[in-house]
Parts: C-alpha cells; sequence; structure tokens
C-alpha cells in the first residue's frame, strides 16, 4: 500500500505542472518607423502624410519606406483603406473591408491598383520601400477621396508575471487625394438614438451620419438631454468626422432610468461650421434592463478546474488498477512459488 501511495502521489502532483502559465520576459528588441515619399503633386510638402492634388485617369505610385529600428528581425503589413468615422468620433483608417457612406465619389480602395495589402520581412537595421499604385477617378471632383496607408506589425511582447501579452504597433500615413478647389459644406444628420452601454457606462447612443465628401476637424459638442425633472449637460472637444461616414456618438447617463429623453446636440467646427440636432427617445423598463445586462460582467463557468479534477479521478482510478494488477500478479507468483517448493 505504500508503494501505491507514493505512485499515486507522483501523478497528482505533477497535474499542476500542465497548467502554469509561461513568463516570457520581453525586451525592446522589436520596433519599427515608416516615413512617406512625398510626390511632386504634393499641396504642402511640410506635411508627412500625402495631401494630392490629381488629374483625372492619371496613375501614380505612393511610396513609403519601412526603418527597422529594432536589434531583431521583424515583419510589418501594409494596407490602403477607406477613411471611416469611429464611434468615438475620431477618424480611423485600420479597418481593410470599410465601406464609405453614402458616396457619389470612388472609395480609395477601388482606387488602388494591384493588391492593396503587402508585408515585408525587416532584418534589424534594414530599410524598405512599400509602394502601391493608385489611378484618379475619370472626372473631375468637388471635396475630397480620404483613406491611409496603415502599417501594423507584432512588437516584443509585454512583461507580465503570468501573462504573456503581444503587442502590436501600427502607423498611419494619410492619403487625400483632390481635385477641384471648390469649397463643400459638410452634411450632417441625427437618424436615430437608441439606449446603450459602453465600458460600463449607461446612456444613449445617437446615430450621426456626415454625406458630404469633406471631413470635418476640431469638432466641438455640446448637449442637454432632459429627463423628467433632470438636465445633463454633456460636453466633448476635438473630435473629428470623416467624409462620407456614419457612426454611433455614446453619450453616458447618470442613472438611467425608463422614461422620455428630449435631446438637444450642436456641432461645431471650423470654418464657421454648425448643427444643431433635436432627438425624443422612449426608453422602456426592459431597455434599462437590457442595459444594465450589458454592464454586468460575464459569469464564466471555470471548465479547467472541471476537467484537472476528472483528470485527477481518472488518474486515481488507473493508478488503483494498476496496483491491484500488479498486486494480485505479485500474489499469483508467490502462490506458484510456494507450491513449486512444496512439490520438491
Amino acid at each position: 500500500m505504500k508503494k501505491f501511495i507514493v505512485f499515486l502521489s507522483m501523478f497528482i502532483f505533477a497535474i499542476p505542472l500542465f497548467n502554469q502559465t509561461t513568463k516570457i520576459e520581453a525586451a525592446g528588441d522589436k520596433s519599427y518607423s515608416i516615413q512617406s515619399v512625398l510626390p511632386d503633386n504634393q499641396i504642402d510638402k511640410n506635411e508627412s502624410y500625402f495631401d494630392l492634388k490629381v488629374e483625372p485617369n492619371k496613375e501614380q505610385t505612393l511610396k513609403i519606406i519601412i526603418f527597422n529600428t529594432g536589434s531583431k528581425s521583424i515583419k510589418v503589413t501594409a494596407e490602403v483603406n477607406n477613411a471611416y468615422t469611429a464611434d468615438s468620433a475620431t477618424i480611423g483608417y485600420d479597418k481593410y473591408n470599410k465601406k464609405t457612406y453614402k458616396s457619389s465619389l470612388p472609395e480609395l480602395s477601388s482606387l488602388v491598383e494591384g493588391a492593396r495589402k503587402k508585408s515585408v520581412s525587416l532584418k534589424a537595421g534594414e530599410s524598405k520601400e512599400v509602394s502601391f499604385k493608385v489611378k484618379s477617378p475619370d472626372k473631375e471632383y468637388q471635396g475630397i477621396i480620404l483613406g491611409g496607408v496603415t502599417t501594423i506589425a507584432n512588437v516584443s511582447p509585454t512583461k507580465s508575471k503570468n501573462l504573456n501579452i503581444q503587442n502590436q504597433v501600427r502607423y498611419v500615413k494619410g492619403i487625400v487625394l483632390r481635385s477641384k478647389d471648390d469649397a463643400v459644406n459638410p452634411d450632417m444628420h441625427l437618424t436615430n438614438a437608441y439606449p446603450k452601454a459602453v465600458s460600463g457606462s449607461k446612456g444613449i447612443a445617437f446615430k450621426m451620419d456626415n454625406t458630404a465628401p469633406i471631413n470635418i476637424n476640431n469638432v466641438k459638442l455640446s448637449s442637454r438631454i432632459k429627463h423628467n425633472s433632470k438636465v445633463l449637460n454633456y460636453h466633448a472637444k476635438n473630435l473629428q468626422i470623416a467624409p462620407n461616414s456614419q457612426f454611433d456618438y455614446f453619450i453616458p447617463i447618470d442613472n438611467f432610468t425608463a422614461g422620455k429623453y428630449q435631446a438637444k446636440i450642436t456641432l461645431t467646427g471650423k470654418n464657421g461650421f454648425k448643427k444643431v440636432f433635436t432627438k425624443t427617445i422612449t426608453v422602456s423598463k426592459t431597455d434599462v434592463k437590457q442595459v444594465q445586462q450589458q454592464t454586468e460582467p460575464v459569469k464564466q463557468n471555470n471548465h479547467q478546474w472541471i476537467i484537472i479534477l476528472v483528470g485527477i479521478v481518472l488518474l486515481i482510478f488507473v493508478a488503483l488498477w494498476m496496483y491491484l494488477y500488479y498486486a494480485q500478479i505479485n500474489k499469483n507468483n508467490s502462490k506458484h512459488g510456494k507450491s513449486d517448493r512444496r512439490r520438491k
């Protein structure tokens, strides 16, 4: 029995070894930077992004240089994407399949000839050029076509005791294609509102869009939301809205309860831009309950320990069976040995 206990303890104490997280020591050995090669039709040579005056039906090559500034090899992916407005009211360029919203102009992604996504591998200290061919629209147009070259690479993991977090670094070089110099005014709309939870906060999301081929920078938002006898004032600044884009802007509301919410939202920006929206939304008790559920942490069943316990039980049975099996063999051998001695 003593042998069985020792044998069983070896199995049990070996199990946690398969559940430990490998600790990875990270060093700043992977990093990179990018630089755009500005062509002759660059409008402002002092800018680092592409701001180009294009002629109809003309092809040109846009180039960026990627530098490996780390001490190890690195793989960098570069892709040309359309601009969009994120729900936080910032302009993004990182979604490969993102389409423009109600645009009369062709998308930047449709003007790229050949591959829109390319990857390069660079040794330490090495630099390489990545290029994309872009053909301008057949006719002159008002407004702008906006997008960007987004680069992304996995770099050194974050140093942590129990976690291995793979970090990514993303850089963007914007691409603006202009044709006519005629001024274009933004065309903003507020089309819908609905209850929503974001990062543990409850409130209302307002669906807005800009259907004009022009971006809006340095936007200030001020809102006044009335609910019963309470009035909520909310302000934000330095917002950005992309051309021909739609987004859901979230405004948090403390003590979010059912009832009618009357909102007045004012947007102001450069060049005298100003737009005022009013929207009334009725929130039901069911809506409040659903939003509340979205803010509660998801309860996860820890199946891992169940698997471990089942494994322990199975190992006990296996160990017990092996012990009894070999004990029986030894017993039989012992009987046969005594029988043989008696015959002699």
